[in-house]
């Protein structure tokens, strides 16, 4: 090659690297959109559209839905009501934000008494209580409660908080007069755990329910523990054989 030959090499080479570092690279950065778990694309090893992979929300295939096991209601006084629904989230590592739910009061003829929404928080692979207190029937008696999810959960990948938490010494008094339950939860963890929702379910000796109750936890240290008191105003219907306490970390 020449020396006229590499000096015009040389030169066509300047421009080229000119137009690429300065009008190539800057527009193809300026256009370019790095793939995210909003686009509506199926990009970045995801397993649906922004689902999956590395994505919060998780694909349908990732979770089974939620199992009501059982849903029950318990007098509190004349015409006044709780209601509690049992549940089971069986996926490992999947929660739900705001999930609806409508619990129903109906008499022996099925004639609706009372209905009551919520929305609930669903923490991942755990036993869970949904309590709404004091459905006031008025002078009429249900016979049958209802419970059901409205819409469908959007599950999110999580761990379970709730996991770092125990009860233990429970124990129920006064259970002639204003029965109460009292018992300890305490934290395992090295972290403080706020809102903590305490659901109290007292059964007879047929594994029935005849009493629940419900309490909030504001906050547990590390390694603390707190006190924790259940109270109904009126004697058990029942002689009660066993208790439980389901925990649940609000968010």
């Amino acid at each position: 090659m020449s020396w006229a030959q590499r000096r015009r090499f040389i030169y066509i080479g300047g421009i080229v690297l000119f137009i690429l570092l300065f009008v190539v690279l800057p527009t193809v950065i300026h256009f370019y959109e790095a793939p995210t778990c909003f686009d509506n694309k199926k990009n970045q090893t995801e397993q649906g559209v922004d689902c999956g992979g590395p994505c919060t929300l998780l694909c349908r295939s990732q979770y089974v839905p939620l199992t009501v096991l059982w849903s029950r209601f318990s007098k509190v006084d004349d015409g006044v009501y709780n209601v509690l629904a049992y549940i089971e989230n069986p996926n490992i590592n999947a929660e739900a934000n705001n999930l609806d739910y409508v619990f129903k009061l109906y008499d022996k003829d099925g004639i609706l008494l009372r209905e009551r929404f919520g929305r609930t928080f669903v923490p991942a692979n755990k036993i869970m209580a949904v309590f709404e207190a004091e459905l006031s029937t008025g002078k009429q008696i249900p016979q049958r409660v209802e419970f059901f999810f409205p819409s469908q959960a959007v599950w999110l990948k999580q761990d379970n908080i709730s996991n770092g938490l125990s009860v233990s010494q429970s124990v129920i008094s006064r259970e002639d007069t204003a029965p109460r339950l009292s018992a300890v939860v305490s934290n395992k963890t090295i972290n403080q755990i706020k809102n903590i929702e305490a659901v109290a379910i007292v059964y007879n000796d047929k594994g029935n329910t005849i009493a629940f109750s419900r309490t909030i936890i504001d906050v547990i240290d590390g390694k603390g523990s707190k006190d924790i008191n259940f109270n109904w105003p009126k004697p058990f219907p029942e002689t009660y054989a066993r208790t439980e306490i389901v925990l649940k970390v609000m968010k």
